[in-house]
């Protein structure tokens, strides 16, 4: 019988212990990493405005604003796991100015010249 109960304690704490609060899972920030070759390389911006931020946050500092259609060279990408996924921010520049757009802003391709082809039909009227 005692056997019986020391199984019984045990089962008993395994299965209070299971219900525990599960612990967050952190924010994983990963450093930027440059663009392969063979890889996108070159990006058309697809919605009618585009911020260009600082860093790759929603909340940082706006550097300058880009139009459907403008051509972006993309530099890195950076992964964010964040609550319910990851987040791909690409580092971009244009006319002088580097900054994060959020990859689903931006159409993605491996050359210049695909990209500014793309261009052209977004701008067309």
């Amino acid at each position: 019988m005692r056997a019986f109960q020391i199984i019984l304690l045990v089962m008993l704490s395994g299965l209070i212990m299971s219900c525990a609060e599960e612990e967050p899972v952190p924010e994983i920030d990963m450093p930027s990493t440059p663009i392969m070759s063979g890889t996108v390389s070159w990006g058309v911006v697809n919605v009618s405005y585009l911020k260009i931020n600082r860093d790759p946050d929603d909340d940082q500092h706006i550097i300058t604003t880009l139009r459907q259609g403008d051509l972006v060279r993309i530099d890195s990408i950076r992964f964010i796991k964040v609550k319910g996924g990851i987040r791909v921010w690409y580092q971009i520049e244009k006319d002088g100015f580097r900054g994060w757009v959020e990859e689903r802003f931006l159409d993605g391709y491996p050359t210049r010249e695909k990209a500014e082809t793309a261009s052209l039909f977004l701008t067309a009227d």
